[in-house]
């Protein structure tokens, strides 16, 4: 049998077209063998079992092919959150994290808002204001029946009962139902143009990435018809590509919608704009 020291030296050879070899190797065996990862250096020579042996070499090959450590593991952490995440749902991301912190900020701790979190996949933006804001009433809708029982899974975990989850292809199916506050990760990738896809993405559901032409047809149909379910003074916090700010400006502004604002991401790139209904 190979020791856990031994195994990870292999990974991290055979893993060097990641950018965190030793992040990735690790991680993966962690999750493997159930255990936290500082163990490793605690107690490196600790022997692995032979049948467990072959499970983290299938592990490695599907890493080395570009199958994201996440969809691997089938876990990602978000807000301190462990979310399951699987190919039915986008892998929930730092950029993201900073929308949820920018809503917080605008949602009173013990206010009653009732809250959209339009395009849910894994629930991560629902179950974080859910979890953080209790007095919130959350509604996540998402097309794909697949990434609503992941979502589904992620509620039950927490053991939140302020979140409730529709199928819906965005508005089309919360009848008339007004929000105080409309939160959206819309899919906004170009695919037919200019914007790389990196190898992970691949392996991501399209259906959540590709915003159409210049990927900005998701984000025209949501906004205007956003305007019409926010409550009056209520906003609306819109995810976007970095290059995207002034287009997603211009469709607030162009809607009447006002205070309208971009935020920047932790590369310094504009990636969240929001806007209030009069």
């Amino acid at each position: 049998m190979q020791t856990t020291r031994q195994l990870l030296n292999l990974a991290v050879k055979q893993l060097q077209s990641s950018s965190a070899p030793r992040l990735d190797a690790e991680v993966l065996l962690a999750s493997l063998l159930k255990i936290d990862r500082s163990r490793f250096y605690a107690h490196p020579e600790t022997a692995v079992a032979e049948e467990l042996t072959g499970d983290f070499r299938r592990l490695l090959h599907n890493r080395k092919g570009g199958c994201p450590v996440a969809y691997l593991t089938g876990t990602k952490e978000f807000l301190s959150i462990n979310f399951a995440v699987d190919q039915n749902t986008l892998i929930p991301r730092p950029e993201t994290e900073l929308l949820v912190e920018l809503a917080l900020k605008h949602i009173p701790g013990n206010s009653p808002h009732q809250i959209l979190d339009l395009g849910t996949g894994s629930g991560a933006i629902a179950v974080a204001v859910a979890a953080a804001r209790p007095a919130c009433k959350i509604t996540a809708v998402d097309l794909s029946a697949g990434a609503l029982r992941v979502a589904r899974q992620n509620a039950a975990a927490m053991t939140l009962s302020n979140i409730t989850f529709h199928q819906s292809d965005w508005f089309g199916g919360l009848q008339n139902k007004c929000f105080d506050a409309i939160l959206c990760n819309p899919p906004y990738i170009d695919y037919l143009g200019k914007t790389p896809v990196s190898s992970e993405t691949r392996y991501e559901p399209r259906i959540a990435l590709d915003g159409g032409y210049k990927g900005q047809t998701c984000i025209r149909a949501i906004i205007p018809a956003a305007v019409k379910r926010l409550n009056p003074g209520g906003f609306m916090i819109i995810e976007h590509a970095h290059n995207q700010g002034d287009f997603v400006r211009d469709q607030f502004k162009s809607n009447n919608y006002q205070d309208v604002s971009t935020h920047k991401d932790y590369a310094g790139h504009e990636r969240h704009s929001m806007a209030r209904r009069p």
